[in-house]
Parts: C-alpha cells; sequence; structure tokens
C-alpha cells in the first residue's frame, strides 16, 4: 500500500469535546467518519462499519453502492497505515504531533 494514495485523507481529533471523538476525513469525496479510537483499535472492517463508524456525507447525498466500497476500503486501509506510522514513529522516539 503505497502512502501516495491517502495524501487526501485526513484523521483529526475533537479533544474540545467530552467524548473525545476521532475522524477520517476526505473533502475530495466528501466524506466524514466519526469513531471512537479505543473500540476502533480491535475492530474487524465489518465491526467498524457496522457499530462504530458513523458517517457522513458533506453534500447530504449517500453515493452509490460501489463508491461507498471504495471509500470505506480507503478510509480503512488510511487508518491502518496511520497507526503503523504512529507505532514507527513511537518506536523511533519521535512521536512529536501525536
Amino acid at each position: 500500500m503505497s502512502k501516495d494514495n491517502y495524501f487526501h485523507w485526513l484523521w483529526g481529533d475533537n479533544i474540545l469535546r467530552e467524548d473525545e471523538p476521532n475522524y477520517l476525513v476526505n473533502l475530495e469525496h466528501g466524506v466524514s467518519i466519526r469513531f471512537d479510537y479505543g473500540d476502533s483499535y480491535y475492530a474487524s472492517y465489518e465491526d467498524f462499519y457496522g457499530s462504530i463508524a458513523d458517517v457522513q456525507f458533506l453534500g447530504g447525498k449517500r453515493p452509490d453502492g460501489d463508491t461507498m466500497e471504495f471509500l470505506f476500503t480507503e478510509a480503512w486501509n488510511f487508518l491502518a497505515l496511520s497507526e503503523g506510522e504512529q507505532e514507527n514513529r513511537a518506536n523511533l522516539g519521535d512521536d512529536e504531533g501525536f
């Protein structure tokens, strides 16, 4: 999986809210996925999208099934790559910003 394929994805945290939700956002496709990182860490793909993720489309219109599957897979892969990068930085002692 090349990291270059995921430059249009963002991972954000809302630390001002009491529940401190996490977000995966893709503005190119207008999708925001709210989730709890603790709940998602050991979740399967099916569990993540079935009960953990709150998927919202910024344009208010849900895309067709193929586009949904593409976005869900990309978001899942981005989350996995991001977790791996965080672990690598922590192991190297370079966890600044995380």
